[in-house]
C-alpha cells in the first residue's frame, strides 16, 4: 500500500522517473525544434536548386509553421481526450518519417506539401509537454523541469540551423535531412523506453466549444491582447532577421559561404543563457521592466546588423537572441501570471500568436527583402517601437 501511494505522488528530482521524464522531453524537444528550423539556413540552396525566389523558398518555413498553429489546436484537444503521451509518441515518429520522405519529393511544391504535413505533427510536443509536466511533476520542482524543456527548444533551434548549414555546405541538403531523420528516429525510440506512463491523466468529455469559450475570454482583456500582440511582433522581427540573414551575408560586402553563415546561429547560446538570469532579475524589478529591457536590447542588436561589418553583424545577432528570448520568456510568464482562470487557454493563445509571428516573418517579409533588401527586413523592428508608443493606451480596465 505504501509503495502504491508513493507511486501516485508527483515526481521529484530525487526519483529516477523525474529525470526519465525530463530527458525524454529534452530529446523530443531537440528533435522537434531542430526539424522545424533546419530549413532556415538552407533557403538559398533551395532558391538555386529549384529556381524559386527567396520569398517562395521561405514557404518551407511558413507552411510548416501555419500547420503547426492548426496542430496546436487539434492535437491539444486530442491530448486532453486520448492522453498526452500518446500524442507525443505519434508526433515524434511521424516527424522522423516525413524527414525521410522529403529528399524523395519530385518538385518544390511537393516539398512544401510534405513540410505542411510535418508541421501539423511537430505541434504534438509543444501541445502536450507542458500539460504532462504540470500533471506529473511536483509543483515545487516544476520550474526545473520546465526550464530544462524550454532550454531544449532553443538548443534544438540552434542545432538545426548550425548543423544543417554546416553539413549541407560539406555534402548536400539530402544528407542533412537523412542525418536529422536518424536523430529523430533515435529520439522517438528513446522516448518510448524512457517515458513513464501517465498516472494523473483524466479523460475529459468536455465539448470543444467549451474549451474555445475558455480561450476566447482572454480576448476581452486589453492587457492580454497587448501580450498576444507582443508575441506576434517579437516573432515577426526575430524570424524575419534569421530567415533572410543567409541571403544578406551571401551578398556584398560579406560574401560568406553557407558554412560560415551557419556558425552565426551560435548566437542562440545567448538566448539559452539569458532567460534564467533575467528571471532572477525580474523577481527584484518586475516582469514588465525586464520584458521592455529585452525588447530594447533586440532593437539595438537589429540596428547593429545594418552596419557593413561582419563583427558588428555578429554582435548584433547575439544581442537580438539575448533580447528576444528575455522578452519572450517574460511575456509568457506575464500571460500565465495575468490569467486568473483558463490559464491553459491564455497560454494557448500566446503560443498561437507566437507561431503566427514565425509564419509572417518567414514569408510575408519576403516582399520587403525582394524590394529593399536588408533595410526592408530591418524596417519591421519599427513595429516594436510603435507598440511601445501606444502601450499606455492598452491598460486593462
Amino acid at each position: 500500500m505504501e509503495a502504491l501511494q508513493k507511486n501516485r505522488q508527483p515526481y521529484t528530482p530525487g526519483q529516477s522517473e523525474f529525470w526519465r521524464v525530463t530527458i525524454a522531453l529534452m530529446l523530443a524537444s531537440l528533435s522537434i525544434f531542430s526539424t522545424l528550423y533546419v530549413f532556415q539556413p538552407l533557403l538559398p540552396v533551395f532558391t538555386d536548386q529549384f529556381q524559386v525566389s527567396a520569398t517562395e523558398s521561405s514557404l518551407l518555413m511558413s507552411a510548416c509553421v501555419i500547420a503547426m498553429v492548426v496542430g496546436l489546436f487539434i492535437l491539444g484537444f486530442s491530448a486532453d481526450r486520448y492522453g498526452r503521451a500518446a500524442v507525443m509518441k505519434v508526433s515524434l515518429f511521424i516527424t522522423a518519417g516525413t524527414l525521410i520522405l522529403l529528399p524523395f519529393t519530385p518538385t518544390f511544391g511537393w516539398m512544401v506539401v510534405v513540410r505542411f504535413i510535418q508541421g501539423f505533427f511537430l505541434a504534438g510536443i509543444p501541445a502536450a509537454a507542458m500539460g504532462y509536466l504540470g500533471a506529473e511533476v511536483a509543483h515545487k520542482h516544476l520550474g526545473l523541469a520546465m526550464t530544462l524543456y524550454i532550454s531544449s527548444n532553443a538548443l534544438g533551434g540552434m542545432g538545426g540551423r548550425v548543423v544543417g548549414g554546416y553539413v549541407t555546405d560539406l555534402f548536400n541538403w539530402q544528407s542533412t535531412l537523412y542525418i536529422f531523420a536518424a536523430f529523430g528516429l533515435l529520439s522517438a525510440l528513446l522516448f518510448l523506453v524512457l517515458f513513464p506512463k501517465e498516472r494523473f491523466f483524466e479523460k475529459t468529455d468536455q465539448a470543444i466549444s467549451d474549451d474555445l469559450k475558455g480561450m476566447l475570454v482572454h480576448l476581452k482583456s486589453r492587457s492580454m491582447l497587448v501580450l498576444f500582440l507582443m508575441g506576434v511582433l517579437l516573432q515577426i522581427v526575430f524570424t524575419a532577421i534569421w530567415t533572410y540573414i543567409p541571403f544578406h551575408l551571401q551578398g556584398d560586402p560579406f560574401n560568406w559561404s553557407l558554412k560560415w553563415i551557419a556558425f552565426t546561429y551560435f548566437a542562440y547560446v545567448f538566448g539559452v543563457l539569458a532567460p534564467p538570469l533575467a528571471g532572477r532579475v525580474s523577481d527584484v524589478i518586475g516582469l514588465k521592466k525586464v520584458m521592455f529591457t529585452g525588447v530594447t536590447i533586440l532593437i539595438v542588436g537589429a540596428a547593429l546588423t545594418a552596419l557593413p561589418s561582419g563583427t558588428f553583424v555578429l554582435v548584433g545577432l547575439s544581442l537580438i537572441c539575448m533580447g528576444f528570448f528575455v522578452a519572450h520568456s517574460m511575456a509568457a510568464a506575464l500571460v500565465s501570471k495575468s490569467a486568473t482562470h483558463h490559464k491553459s487557454g491564455a497560454s494557448g493563445f500566446y503560443l498561437i500568436s507566437y507561431y503566427l509571428g514565425v509564419a509572417i516573418g518567414s514569408t510575408a517579409i519576403g516582399t520587403l527583402w525582394e524590394s529593399y533588401q536588408w533595410t526592408g527586413v530591418l524596417s519591421v523592428t519599427l513595429l516594436l517601437i510603435i507598440l511601445f508608443i501606444f502601450l499606455p493606451l492598452y491598460k486593462d480596465e
